[in-house]
């Protein structure tokens, strides 16, 4: 029996922003996103983990229901 990666593997992490931590999917290639692509296709949206990053902390010091 051989055992083989299915194409669409995804890499997961978590990223720890204050007192929360996020999974976050992807990889510096084909980019990073906060959707693992598991049963849907998945659309990366950040290009780097900084850039995502970034986001996760202005998202994070917003006030909860502004924009």
């Amino acid at each position: 029996m051989t055992y083989a990666r299915p194409e669409n593997t995804v890499r997961a992490c978590l990223l720890q922003v204050g007192s929360e931590v996020v999974p976050v999917y992807g990889d510096d290639i084909s980019g990073w996103s906060f959707e693992s692509g598991i049963g849907m296709t998945r659309l990366p949206i950040y290009q780097s983990i900084e850039e995502l990053f970034f986001a996760l902390v202005n998202m994070n010091l917003c006030v909860e229901g502004s924009a």
